[in-house]
């Protein structure tokens, strides 16, 4: 899979935003999170989960929102880490090249999620990231961000708990590669794109699929006929109708059962 994408006018590696000012940090810190943060997933994370309810809208937004198209490049494998992301709406995959020189999508990155916290920890990233749609990320340099742990313990120990989540999801994924069948690995992809569905005249939900089939294939470690053949069993047992890129989930229930199988 060539690499076609474009580097948006946004905070990516080698490309630092200038650090707010003392006047900007104060502003934020008393006024709370910017109005265009009301509602934003993010906030359902474990970084401001665990707050009152009552604090959380005071807590300062050390984030700085921008706006980035389809096949955006946000930052690049093997280029220096030195900002953390977080997806406001939109989606952002992570890919790694291969010996082949193409490249192949180890994690797709949902709304609310936070990532690229190797700017905490290494000097460079171990993969790159594109987004897959129109998106909003918010972004923070590494050096803002330990600012902020360090005079905030509850964000500090937010930070731990969203970490050892992602421990726990990279360790439920190798269990799901190694142990899954093929029918298994599909719904269990599909339900994980639930939370960008929408849905149609009958309630049912529906999902628009943003990769083809052999880039599903790659992330499932499965050739792209194993996908398509499992994606007819999905039709043909009325758990999902596929129209192109187009999916209508028939039994909610059933999809859920097929990936906890």
């Amino acid at each position: 899979m060539q690499n076609m994408s474009r580097t948006p006018d946004l905070p990516s590696s080698g490309r630092s935003f200038a650090k707010a000012s003392a006047t900007d940090r104060v502003g934020n810190a008393e006024g709370g999170p910017k109005p265009d943060c009301t509602g934003c997933p993010v906030f359902s994370s474990p970084l401001f989960r665990q707050a009152a309810d009552q604090a959380a809208p005071l807590l300062p937004c050390v984030f700085r929102p921008t706006h980035a198209l389809g096949n955006d490049l946000l930052f690049s494998e093997a280029c220096p880490a030195d900002h953390l992301f977080a997806l406001h709406f939109g989606l952002v995959k992570i890919v790694r090249s291969l010996e082949s020189g193409k490249e192949r999508i180890v994690r797709i990155v949902f709304p609310g999620a936070v990532f690229g916290f190797e700017a905490l920890s290494s000097g460079s990233h171990s993969a790159s990231a594109v987004t897959m749609q129109k998106s909003e990320i918010c972004s923070v340099s590494s050096d803002e961000f330990v600012d902020h742990l360090r005079v905030n313990p509850q964000f500090a120990l937010n930070v731990v708990r969203l970490l050892a989540d992602e421990i726990t999801h990279l360790s439920n994924a190798l269990s799901n590669m190694s142990f899954k069948d093929a029918r298994r690995r599909v719904a269990t992809l599909l339900c994980s794109l639930l939370s960008t569905e929408t849905k149609d005249k009958g309630g049912n939900a529906v999902l628009r699929l943003p990769f083809l089939c052999q880039e599903i294939g790659e992330m499932l470690e499965l050739s792209p006929e194993t996908v398509s053949r499992t994606w007819s069993a999905l039709e043909r047992d009325g758990v999902i109708k596929k129209h192109g890129r187009k999916i209508v989930v028939q039994d909610a229930a059933a999809l859920e059962k097929a990936a906890q199988r």
